[in-house]
């Protein structure tokens, strides 16, 4: 839980740093050649200056709008997709939503701004086959689909660092730390070869970008975790559906491109430039890091694959011996302690002590119920109800010589219906534990009712706080426990009430049963 309140921790970070960055350059780094362009276009000083205002106000507007459609897109489309398992349709759909919200937000700007197509660079703006607006449709429209890959990245990463365990796949838990170390430093070589294609004019400075080749290493290991969870089945490589797993993949893949192309978006001309260096070399450099990365992660898991069956085979060894102990245990234990308790009962009968006889018999009652009854999903109301007055029967003989203590009892024998066991006992359990001192007067009071398959508990008893008690402060596990299971199993059909006073406590729980 601490790893992706950590990791979501990192992301806004991260944005933040993104935003100062982005006034950084529009205030600092690309204002006055962005004027200078303005004023070469209006040949007037007023105008220029207000198209820079307007200039700014759309940049950082998009890049509100692009994080915005980074959220949506994980909540609507990733997790849409992840549950109906439709990967096979995801790039179709990323690209559907990407031109529609692109054009949208093109015809937005074209509003806004008109003289859109103006920028920082300083080459001169050429177009050809196409229109200027045809340019910005293609330019937001690749914008919105980076970022919705982008999303899929991070829901990708969420869900690794949060997975769902009971559909983790059991290869991925099975590979070992020298798969990870493998892969990392293979991605990292990659990483580092990516950045001095895209950053050739800096060679000189390869070692300052060193730190971000390592950065760019992990995310290459996350699109790792994912072709392993797609193209990986009970420790074999499978390639059906391969439409689907494909999918899954590259928009991922493309999600670690966008962080470079957003980095460096406003550095990017307009027109025919943009096209030809911006959107080729994306394209292009996302097809070789696929490929590199989904040839050495398959490879590599191939090799490793012996081991991976080895620790999957030794893990059911344990979880199969595992079960059959708990099972011995279950077997041996019951058959003991029914024994020890008929022999006591017999022993109490022989001493002419009815009186313990009785408790002991209803103590067996009582662990019958929880061996048997307490495991079903659901039992006889009377059952349950049996099973309570066996616990009250237990607590009377040891308190009725105590004349402090008062026990008002009032159980409704006419209860039908099915519950699921142990959801009454615990409060009454609580009643006899906190709110009985053998010192001071005491008093309990319990009330059941039953009536067209509704079931009405109140519990109210006095509280007696010892400073020595190692639960004060501690809240109830039990009744936590039967808070949690009453919002499953009866949704919209019960009452839960508690009052904790200072000397007395009260719990009020009704039950639909229909």
């Amino acid at each position: 839980m601490k790893g992706i309140y950590l990791f979501r921790f990192f992301l806004v970070a991260i944005i933040i740093t993104f935003f100062i960055e982005k006034f950084y350059q529009l205030n600092l780094i690309h204002d006055k050649s962005y004027y200078s362009n303005a004023f070469n276009f209006f040949n007037n000083a007023e105008m220029a200056t207000k198209q820079l205002v307007k200039f700014k106000a759309q940049k950082i507007l998009e890049y509100v709008l692009l994080l915005a459609l980074v959220v949506l897109s994980k909540r609507f489309l990733f997790q849409k997709i992840c549950a109906t398992q439709k990967w096979h349709l995801s790039v179709l759909i990323a690209i559907v939503v990407s031109i529609i919200i692109g054009s949208s937000v093109a015809f937005l700007i074209d509003f806004f701004n008109p003289f859109y197509f103006l920028n920082t660079h300083s080459s001169p703006i050429k177009v050809t086959n196409i229109s200027l607006f045809a340019h910005l449709i293609i330019r937001q429209t690749t914008h919105v689909f980076l970022a919705i890959s982008l999303s899929f990245l991070v829901a990708e990463v969420e869900r690794i660092i949060k997975p769902d365990l009971s559909k983790v796949n059991l290869s991925l838990k099975a590979l070992d730390f020298r798969f990870w170390v493998s892969q990392y430093s293979i991605h990292f070589i990659l990483s580092f070869i990516i950045l001095q294609y895209a950053l050739a004019p800096f060679k000189s400075q390869l070692l300052f970008f060193a730190p971000w080749a390592l950065a760019a290493s992990l995310l290459f290991c996350v699109i790792s975790y994912i072709m392993i969870d797609a193209f990986v089945e009970k420790t074999s490589l499978d390639f059906s559906k391969p439409i689907a797993k494909f999918s899954r993949t590259i928009l991922a893949s493309v999600g670690i491109l966008s962080l470079l192309y957003f980095s460096a978006e406003l550095n990017l001309s307009f027109g025919n430039r943009w096209l030809t260096v911006t959107m080729n070399p994306i394209w292009i450099i996302t097809g070789i890091m696929y490929l590199i990365v989904f040839i050495s992660t398959l490879s590599c898991f191939y090799i490793f694959s012996k081991s991976v069956r080895k620790a999957l085979a030794k893990e059911e060894k344990f979880e199969e011996q595992n079960s059959e102990l708990t099972l011995l245990k279950s077997q041996i234990n019951p058959h003991f302690l029914f024994n020890s308790l008929n022999t006591v009962y017999g022993l109490a009968l022989n001493e002419e002590s009815p009186k313990t006889a009785h408790a002991v018999q209803q103590l067996s009652e009582m662990m019958r119920f929880m061996l048997h009854e307490n495991t079903a999903e659901k039992i006889e109301l009377k059952k349950e109800v049996e099973y309570l007055k066996n616990f009250i029967e237990l607590q009377k003989l040891r308190l009725d010589q105590n004349q402090n203590i008062q026990l008002d009892i009032e159980i409704d024998d006419a209860c039908e219906g099915e519950i699921a066991p142990m959801l009454l006992i615990p409060f009454v359990e609580n009643a006899f534990k906190h709110g009985i001192s053998l010192k001071e007067p005491s008093w309990i009071k319990i009330r059941l009712s039953c009536a067209d398959k509704k079931v009405h508990l109140n519990v109210h008893n006095s509280v007696h706080k010892r400073l020595d008690d190692p639960e004060i402060g501690k809240s109830g596990i039990g009744q936590e426990n039967v808070r949690k299971r009453l919002a499953i199993l009866y949704p919209q059909k019960h009452l839960f009430q508690l009052y904790d006073a200072e000397d007395n406590y009260e719990a009020n729980i009704k039950i639909d049963l229909s």
